[in-house]
């Protein structure tokens, strides 16, 4: 079989070089299955190109994280993802003679090396940045960008160390810990005015709970987590953004309504989840002042949640009501109740919202106490689900006293309701509707049995 032309292995190193990690280890384990002398050339194009990306993962490897978007959307540094192969490549230039001792990751010169490189790097934004990262990319965000791009290359050697010290910082209160991470800020002072900053910066992006970066910070002084102290210090926005993004979960969430979208419901309870982790690792980190404006910030945060929750209470609960219909009728003279209107047709859809609006209610559970909501909630989940549980109770016995039209349909009227217990996380009153079920309308020999008889 020929062998791969120049235009061929041009064109295929543009597509590797654009190939996301998962996609090119894939391809590096089925093309050498493929047989023939093509398939050879790129799996060796593709061994080649893992080579490469491991080493730039172990000389960047502090940085990478600034290269992608927080997951959380949680503001933070952040470079083009285009500037990264740019900068390896000048990193290197021409002498590729070191790049093997980079291979023995385990090595102690490996480290030594790609400090080397971090700094030959910054020297690079420095002087050639167009090479680096050219204008018409990111235009926006560059001349800031090109500055905290170097200023974190310097501190590459440092945030090395400080990365894998991170768990120990972020799990433990021991004085030699607290006393590293002071020392690492030390040394990043020395480095640049703003290196302290800038440390925690590239920690921050390593934090896949953003809220966790407070126990960082909290720890870098004894005073610290004062809001007198910290508002006034260069890591005050730090706290900002964690205090910004639980006010963006709140307005994103405060006009949902879901309709059946099982995503959607998981969707905004890990928005009040997050928020309810954020206000609770403010409330334990830091020292506010009653009067300050993180204070007034988080009220009114915590504020505008517990009334959202308030009204995803009274809406769950209109909900539900659609799906398990009562209508009163007379029991003699001016007396009424209410009864379970089991011949009333509803919509598939009206099920689907309602079992939608049962699944957010308990979802709810937790993160509700932290917005002061979990007494109502409680106690109205608590209601309906007696009162599910009663509407049941009430059509089984119509069924089997065959006082309904027709009773395949209100069978599944109950089997809708036993789901909706479900979604309540209701398990046992759902599972012994369920049972009832089985056993319904069975023949006339079931009628007039008592709800606890089966």
């Amino acid at each position: 079989m020929a062998a791969l032309s120049t235009a061929h292995r041009a064109a295929l190193a543009a597509l590797i070089d654009r190939c996301p990690e998962r996609a090119l280890a894939t391809l590096a384990r089925v093309v050498p299955q493929m047989g023939g002398d093509k398939a050879e050339e790129l799996s060796a194009m593709l061994q080649a190109e893992t080579a490469e990306r491991r080493r730039r993962r172990l000389t960047f490897g502090p940085l990478l994280p600034l290269f992608q978007p927080r997951a959380d959307g949680v503001e933070h540094l952040c470079f083009p993802a285009g500037v990264l192969p740019r900068l390896w490549v000048e990193a290197i230039g021409g002498d590729r003679s070191l790049l093997v001792i980079l291979d023995d990751e385990e090595g102690t010169d490996a480290e030594k090396v790609a400090d080397r490189l971090c700094r030959t790097a910054a020297g690079v934004v420095r002087d050639r940045p167009d090479v680096v990262w050219p204008p018409e990319l990111a235009p926006e965000a560059r001349q800031t960008g090109l500055v905290e791009l170097a200023g974190c290359l310097d501190l590459a050697h440092l945030a090395r160390g400080g990365v894998r010290q991170l768990p120990g910082w972020l799990n433990g209160q021991g004085e030699d810990q607290i006393a590293g991470l002071r020392l690492l800020l030390k040394d990043a002072a020395a480095v640049a005015p703003d290196g302290a900053a800038r440390i925690i910066e590239i920690l921050f992006a390593h934090l896949a709970d953003a809220p966790a970066i407070l126990r960082i910070v909290t720890q870098t002084s004894r005073v610290a987590a004062r809001e007198d102290f910290l508002g006034g210090s260069e890591l005050a926005d730090f706290v900002a953004r964690i205090i910004r993004a639980v006010r963006r979960r709140v307005d994103r969430v405060s006009g949902f309504s879901p309709s059946g979208d099982g995503p959607a419901v998981e969707a905004v309870v890990e928005d009040v989840r997050w928020c309810a982790d954020a206000l609770t690792q403010l409330d334990i980190t830091l020292e506010r002042d009653p009067q300050g404006d993180w204070s007034r910030d988080i009220r009114a945060a915590r504020l505008a949640m517990a009334e959202r929750i308030g009204l995803w209470i009274k809406a769950g609960e209109r909900a539900l009501a659609e799906a398990a219909p009562r209508t009163r009728s007379r029991t003699g003279g001016r007396s009424s109740r209410q009864e379970a209107e089991v011949d009333r047709a509803v919509e598939s859809g009206v099920v689907a919202s309602a079992t939608a609006w049962a699944r957010l209610l308990a979802a709810l559970r937790g993160p509700a106490a932290v917005f002061g909501a979990e007494a109502d909630r409680r106690t109205r989940v608590e209601a309906l689900v007696t009162e599910l549980s009663d509407w049941a109770d009430q059509a089984i016995l119509a069924i089997n006293g065959g006082e309904v039209a027709n009773e395949a349909q209100a069978l599944d009227r109950v089997t809708d309701v036993a789901g909706l217990l479900e979604a309540l996380d209701a398990a046992e009153p759902a599972r012994t509707v369920r049972r009832r079920v089985a056993v319904a309308g069975a023949g006339p020999g079931d009628a007039g049995a008592s709800p606890g008889s089966l």
